[in-house]
């Protein structure tokens, strides 16, 4: 026989579930601005019934005996987070680029009056100037002076592609301890959700925002264990990063190139020191060429070259302008003109530009593609207010019904209890 408090045991279990799923709802709305958070739901299922006795004998029937809570977890999809990291990972790695491809083309300052295309123009116009007044001192000291004035444009730039470099390896520095503080956080964050016992939304969602933003920096693999840890590693060599509470943290290499292999921000950022010492080294070759078609020798004094300088092991810093030259003389026409080193200089801008713009293109792509996985992720893990408001309102409805279950059952239990016992 089912015992008479049988009704208020149903009422007060469907009590418990609904002011559960109303106070989750109420969570929803007030964190539906909060960066990171995930929408969480309530997780119910029927109670185990009850055997009664029927006409048919016993154990025929069975009579239910109302709802069980039995988690509250959040909303996620897996394969979104995955798609949002790799493509997080990408977007970081051209956004280094784009940066340091947008830095070179100040430094270039290509088309522009100040700049070394100009320079080299004026020196060659004032050689002219000189071939039609061979004896004019005025001449010969513009000679010297478009000259001094392309070296100090040359070697501004020079320095500041050096200043470009040093700022990128500290770059590089700074994101590896970055990265390493994002290691230790989420290795802490497994610790206290394995010991609150994998039910700890909140912390998930604090870890999951630090591992999204570890993913664009390096690319990485997650896995999820059962007592709800993360176990990160490397994508390129599947070296182990975080497990459970270790952390192996990765080290700064300074050989060239060799950052790539951690992928993301950091791979761009090696990429990017790479490019800027190609430019460099491409500017510098330039510079020499262009001062050894215009006579440059070690030595300088009267009667020699206009230009100082070590054609063997040219320094673009040591280069000076022979002041002491008396007279001028046209420099000997050679293989390396003057013209064939402004054409170099000029595919040096032209593949700048290009490459400027082929990042600035993957940037724009990778980044619509993140969007997109994002929209489609926050459709899943997102907080919709119209959403939530429908479940407000349906799980008023079930916690009224299931007060009015409790409130008759009362009433029933009155009457059998005092009415019957009146009588």
């Amino acid at each position: 026989m089912v015992s008479s408090f049988h009704g208020l045991e149903l009422g007060k279990r469907g009590l418990s579930v609904g002011q559960a799923s109303i106070s989750t709802t109420g969570q929803n709305i007030a964190n539906v601005n909060t960066k990171g958070y995930s929408r969480q739901q309530v997780n119910s299922s029927a109670s185990p019934s009850l055997d009664v006795w029927t006409s048919q004998g016993a154990n025929t029937g069975q009579l239910g005996t109302g709802v069980n809570l039995d988690s509250i977890t959040r909303v996620r999809d897996r394969f979104l987070d995955q798609q949002s990291r790799d493509h997080s990972e990408t977007l970081g790695q051209w956004q280094a680029k784009q940066t340091t491809l947008d830095r070179l083309e100040t430094i270039v300052n290509e088309p522009s009056e100040s700049g070394l295309n100009n320079a080299m123009d004026g020196l060659k116009n004032a050689w002219q100037d000189l071939a039609n007044e061979p004896d004019s001192l005025s001449a010969q000291a513009v000679v010297k002076e478009r000259a001094q004035g392309f070296i100090e444009v040359a070697q501004s730039m020079n320095k500041s592609m050096d200043n470009l470099n040093s700022e990128l390896v500290q770059q590089s520095q700074q994101t590896v301890e970055e990265a390493n503080a994002y290691l230790k956080q989420i290795a802490d964050l497994n610790k206290s959700i394995v010991r609150d016992g994998n039910q700890s939304n909140d912390l998930k969602d604090k870890r999951d925002a630090l591992v999204e933003e570890l993913s664009t920096l390096m690319s990485i693999k997650l896995d999820e264990k059962s007592n709800g840890s993360y176990s990160i590693s490397l994508s390129s060599n599947n070296q182990s990063l975080v497990n459970g509470e270790e952390v192996s943290e990765i080290d700064y290499k300074t050989g060239a190139g060799e950052n790539e292999i951690y992928g993301g921000k950091l791979a761009g950022l090696s990429e990017s020191m790479a490019i800027a010492k190609n430019y460099q080294t491409d500017l510098n070759n330039v510079v020499a060429d262009f001062a050894s078609a215009n006579s440059m020798s070690a030595a300088g004094g009267k009667d020699q070259a206009l230009f100082i300088g070590n054609a063997a092991e040219f320094k673009l810093s040591e280069l000076k302008v022979n002041y002491a030259a008396d007279p001028l003389k046209q420099p000997a026409v050679t293989e390396k003109t003057s013209e064939a080193a402004q054409s170099d200089f000029r595919k040096l801008v032209s593949q700048l530009g290009a490459q400027s713009q082929a990042a600035v293109n993957s940037v724009s792509n990778h980044g619509a593609a993140l969007q997109a996985t994002e929209n489609r992720r926050q459709s899943v893990t997102g907080v919709s207010l119209d959403e939530e408001m429908a479940n407000l309102i349906k799980y008023q409805h079930s916690y009224n019904a299931a007060a009015r279950l409790v409130s008759m059952t009362d009433q029933m239990l009155d009457t059998i209890i005092n009415r019957m016992a009146a009588r």
